[in-house]
């Protein structure tokens, strides 16, 4: 019964998303186009950057950073929004983060799903790597869904959490090699986006979806290490520290 509530709860916030929205559900695919496309048009104008089709190899980082960004910051909000159902109803608390994460999750799942023939065309050997994504967004995904339900719980206690998520995924991006290859940074510089989780699972989206080719198996390890640590201890200390949290909201 309540894998079934979930499940509504999240389809219907992905629904509220795109409520009124004349676009609906394209919105998941038009949003990360125009910004890979901008993104193009600055560094390869401007900058001169020569990486062969160097909006796909954007996009490849683009779509797994906005679902990574979207369902944190929703999921960190979610408890507060939703302190008056929290409140009423009897499905257990944690529902109301990893709902909103779900969502986020289906959203990322139509855009990629829409955008994969663009990387099918670009290189067809991509099609041997696919069954590599499955186990790639399960990690990603593990890994949200922990730093998310840790996150709704801290937002309660420290409601400024929120405004710093912001700005800390401002710093975070230009250390996450979406719009450059670890290769284009200096040497002595190489092993900075490694402190950045998100790096792990960039690398892995770029290796199966652009360059078609099989992740190494230290990358591999490593976003499977971050994924089991981030959920275990995102779901203990949530569970831990329920019965405070209905008193705080």
């Amino acid at each position: 019964i309540f894998r079934h509530a979930l499940w509504d709860m999240a389809i219907r916030q992905l629904k509220a998303k795109y409520a009124g929205s004349k676009l609906g559900i394209w919105w998941a695919v038009i949003t990360p186009l125009l910004l890979a496309a901008s993104i193009n048009f600055v560094f390869t104008t401007i900058f001169k950057i020569e990486i062969p089709n160097y909006t796909l190899f954007v996009m490849t980082g683009i779509i797994p950073w906005f679902f990574f960004t979207n369902a944190l910051i929703e999921a960190t909000n979610s408890i507060i929004v939703n302190a008056s159902i929290l409140k009423q109803s009897l499905l257990p608390r944690e529902f109301i983060p990893i709902s909103s994460i779900l969502a986020n999750l289906l959203n990322f799942l139509i855009g990629l799903i829409f955008l994969l023939p663009l990387f099918l065309i670009l290189n067809f050997k991509v099609i041997k790597f696919l069954l590599f994504l499955f186990p790639v967004i399960l990690f990603h995904f593990l890994f949200i869904l922990g730093l998310g339900v840790l996150f709704s719980l801290v937002n309660v206690f420290f409601r400024d959490l929120s405004h710093f998520l912001s700005f800390g995924f401002m710093i975070l991006f230009w250390i996450t090699p979406i719009f450059y290859s670890l290769e284009m940074l200096p040497s002595k510089f190489q092993w900075l986006p490694f402190f950045n989780p998100m790096t792990y699972y960039i690398i892995l989206y770029q290796n199966i979806l652009f360059q078609a080719v099989i992740p190494s198996a230290s990358i591999i390890f490593a976003a499977f290490l971050i994924s089991l640590s981030s959920f275990l201890i995102g779901y203990l200390v949530f569970i831990k520290n329920e019965q405070v949290l209905l008193k705080r909201i």
